[in-house]
């Protein structure tokens, strides 16, 4: 999805914050619905043509600049949300399949990639706006990497692979932890991150008005996506050694002091330095909670997966809807509550290390149950 920034959406549609955020936040939480219902409803082995239509549907969202009708775009978005939630499920089985062994790391790749498509979004998106003067009629030209999405799906042979969910062997119905922390785990994780990269912009919009400030606010989001899908190849590779709460929390540590700078820049060209530390560490473990959800207990493992990124990110969406609000009673170029909400993701990451340290308990205590049965057999 081109991540088109909050203020042009504004001026486009010419209604107040809110509006757009129930608009955007809507669609953004039908892909997230849409997640683990396809996971329901479609056959358990599953339809890997998906893989090539849904890149299509997802195209629709570049025509949004061709209506000013709040009711057309809002339909737009969802039939494109539809393609793109349907898209997410279906690309991680057949990353799990495509891995082999190395499953988590495949799993890192995959989810990378698509951080690495939204932060390229924000980019585009935020230059369009600055160099045509908030013009989004012509927007549609960027429809086009979709459509070569789809060409190569077809090229590849992907829309063909069959059987690319095994039957879940006997120590994935055994996962070290029960389903329910780790999604707790990943909706924490996913809430920081979209009230960051939902409201960075709208903030720098309105802290610095006038110095071209929305094309920073893409670029800041650019930095930490693209940090953020390196970042995460990374953290997949060593959490096999270290452990992946262990690993989770210490990125939630490390993304504090560049969550500190980030709000307190004096020029709006600074934010996507600061925001490239932000994605290296918070914004580049949520395929670690993904992983987790994968080797959990509790529910099929195609439903757990499909909750872990369609439900997590769907819960982040709501909090998106519900500081839209906030913000809203204020006047539309105050900039101390948009502020105010960002400095919550510094709570919301300190939470998701409390979570880690409860997954790190869950693991010792699994493992220590074993030996503390053969002693008592014994």
């Amino acid at each position: 999805m081109i991540p088109l920034p909050e203020p042009t959406l504004v001026q486009h549609l010419g209604v107040a914050l809110p509006r757009v955020a129930l608009l955007v936040g809507g669609a953004a939480i039908v892909i997230n619905v849409v997640q683990p219902v396809s996971a329901w409803l479609l056959p358990a082995r599953g339809m890997p043509v998906i893989l090539a239509a849904a890149p299509a549907a997802a195209a629709l969202i570049t025509c949004i600049g061709l209506t000013h009708s709040y009711a057309l775009v809002g339909a737009m978005l969802i039939v494109s949300g539809i393609g793109i939630g349907m898209l997410h499920p279906e690309g991680a089985l057949a990353a799990h399949c495509v891995a082999g062994k190395r499953k988590g790391f495949g799993m890192s790749i995959f989810l990378s990639g698509g951080y690495f498509g939204y932060a390229s979004g924000s980019l585009t998106s935020g230059i369009w706006v600055e160099h045509t003067n908030q013009n989004i009629t012509h927007l549609w030209i960027l429809a086009a990497p979709a459509l070569l999405t789809t060409f190569l799906v077809f090229a590849s042979g992907l829309h063909r692979l069959e059987g690319h969910v095994a039957k879940e062997d006997e120590s994935a119905a055994k996962g070290k932890f029960p389903f329910v922390p780790v999604f707790a785990l990943a909706a924490c994780i996913a809430l920081t991150l979209c009230t960051y990269v939902r409201f960075i912009t709208v903030w720098l919009v309105r802290r610095f008005p006038g110095e071209a400030a929305q094309g920073w606010g893409g670029a800041t989001v650019f930095a930490g996506g693209l940090a953020g899908a390196l970042g995460g190849i990374f953290w997949g590779h060593v959490s096999d050694r270290w452990g992946r709460p262990q690993i989770i929390a210490f990125a939630q540590l490390l993304a504090m002091p560049f969550l500190f700078l980030v709000l307190r820049v004096q020029s709006p060209n600074m934010a996507p330095v600061w925001g490239v530390g932000f994605g290296l560490t918070l914004g580049a473990v949520f395929p670690l909670s993904v992983v987790l959800a994968q080797n959990s207990r509790g529910l099929a493992q195609r439903l757990r997966m499909a909750l872990a990124i369609g439900g997590a990110w769907g819960l982040g969406e709501v909090g998106f809807i519900l500081g839209s609000r906030y913000i809203g009673r204020f006047p539309e170029t105050a900039h101390e509550p948009v502020h105010l909400i960002l400095s919550l993701c510094g709570l919301g990451a300190a939470i998701t290390a409390a979570l880690c340290g409860l997954l790190i308990w869950l693991q010792r205590r699994e493992e220590r149950l074993p030996a503390a049965t053969s002693a008592a057999n014994s």
